[in-house]
């Protein structure tokens, strides 16, 4: 399949890699502005920390408030960022699609599934409705995967996540929650572990600065730190567990040889030790590591800060309807996220597991088809990484594997937000990178 445009031919990848382009920066100021309308709020810390949330009665649950209403403003971003996807296709070389890769087919299966999941919704109108907002994201996400070389495409989501956590740092100044130490979380204009999300990616992006040479190893090094800062401001213990693992999968792809076989028995090693030793430190000790462990939070640990009994829940509703599930988003609704949030009081957006949020939307053929796309997506990356050998593919294997290891405890990757448009741009981006290099 062939698509073309009227853009000048794509250059070579190791004619020049810098970030330069007005365009790119264009979309990336595209990027945050659309999607601080749809996903942020500049007050989101003072509404955290001042409004006083009563779960049993639902009038202060916000994420049913959002559910129940439609954003005018949110849904003029959607439809701005699609049509910056149509001019980056426009303005886009000529490409080549690689339709023979099962992870096209793939993407194509998931697409119908989903579109016919409208059949057998228990509400049609939501399932439309979120299909839609599926639909803009897609379309941007396709455009820009056409549009730029891949290196360009991390360098612009690299810029965009600094950009949401700048800005999140400003909110939380200007209006006096910014306050690092004791049990401070930073949430910026949407959620600790949202804003772990975007820190996240900066540190697995760092690394394809790491192979620059003079103040690339600097910007590479000083984006790591920032990052990782971040996460640990976050609290976020699942996403700091998934980071470290993604960061320790990239390193692996990367190193060859006998190296790679030394950093697998030292990790291995450092684990066996590290087990060892919580059995024989003391009960003194043990409170101090529990605290560096538990990242100064002092919510259950146990139950994973109350996600276990939810997901027992929950997997009594997917029973009533394992094959097909309810239709794509159609389970949460403002009365369920109200009935939930007052059960266990807490306010639950989403089910905190990518997979069973995905049992309930599409039953078990719609996990089965979710799965069956990762793999052909880890399968591909690792066919262009061994063609090219090219760092940008190594740090997409860790992006991606981060999403897997983050869906065990979050459902952020399966929503139509920032971080799916990562993931769904990289997977488009992987369709139109060649396979041989001679093919450039």
């Amino acid at each position: 399949m062939v698509i073309s445009s009227v853009g000048p031919k794509r250059v070579e990848e190791n004619a020049d890699d810098r970030f330069h382009s007005q365009f790119a920066w264009v979309t990336v100021f595209a990027i945050v502005l659309c999607y601080f309308n749809i996903d942020h709020a500049w007050n989101a810390s003072e509404i955290a920390n001042t409004i006083a949330v009563d779960y049993t009665s639902g009038d202060e649950n916000l994420t049913a408030d959002r559910i129940s209403a439609v954003n005018p403003l949110s849904t003029f971003a959607r439809l701005a960022f699609a049509g910056w996807g149509c001019v980056c296709f426009l303005f886009a070389p000529k490409t080549r699609i690689r339709s023979s890769a099962p992870l096209f087919w793939c993407l194509v299966a998931i697409a119908m599934f989903l579109c016919a999941s409208v059949m057998w919704s228990v509400r049609p109108s939501q399932t439309i409705f979120k299909l839609s907002v599926l639909g803009t994201l897609a379309i941007g996400g396709a455009g820009m995967a056409m549009k730029f070389r891949l290196r360009e495409l991390l360098t612009i989501i690299c810029y965009s996540c600094i950009a949401f956590i700048l800005i999140g740092v400003a909110s939380e100044i200007r209006h006096g929650y910014f306050r690092p130490g004791g049990n401070y979380r930073f949430m910026g204009t949407t959620h600790p572990n949202t804003e772990a999300i975007f820190a996240s990616l900066l540190c697995l992006v760092s690394r394809m600065f790491l192979s620059k040479f003079g103040w690339g190893n600097f910007i590479g090094v000083l984006v790591f730190a920032f990052g990782m800062l971040v996460v640990w401001y976050t609290r976020s213990r699942t996403t700091l567990a998934g980071l470290l693992l993604s960061l320790l999968i990239t390193q692996t792809l990367v190193i060859r040889g006998a190296n790679r076989i030394l950093l697998i028995a030292g990790f291995l090693a450092f684990a066996t030790l590290g087990l060892a030793a919580s059995t024989m430190i003391t009960q003194s000790s043990t409170g101090a590591l529990g605290k560096v462990a538990t990242m100064g939070r002092e919510d259950d640990v146990s139950s994973l800060s109350g996600r276990i009994p939810l997901w027992e829940e929950l997997l009594t509703s997917f029973k009533k309807k394992p094959i097909l599930g309810y239709g794509y988003l159609a389970f949460w609704d403002a009365k369920k996220v109200e009935y939930l949030s007052a059960t266990f009081r807490w306010e639950i957006p989403h089910a905190h597991n990518l997979y069973l949020d995905v049992l309930l939307d599409g039953g078990i053929v719609g996990l089965s088809l979710i799965l069956l796309a990762i793999l052909c997506a880890f399968v591909e990356v690792t066919k262009l990484y061994a063609k090219h050998g090219r760092i940008e593919f190594a740090i997409v294997f860790g992006i991606f594997a981060y999403a897997v290891i983050n869906g065990l405890a979050e459902s952020i990757f399966k929503l139509p937000n920032f971080s799916l448009f990562v993931v769904t741009t990289l997977c488009f981006s992987m369709l139109t990178e060649p396979m041989k290099a001679s093919q450039r």
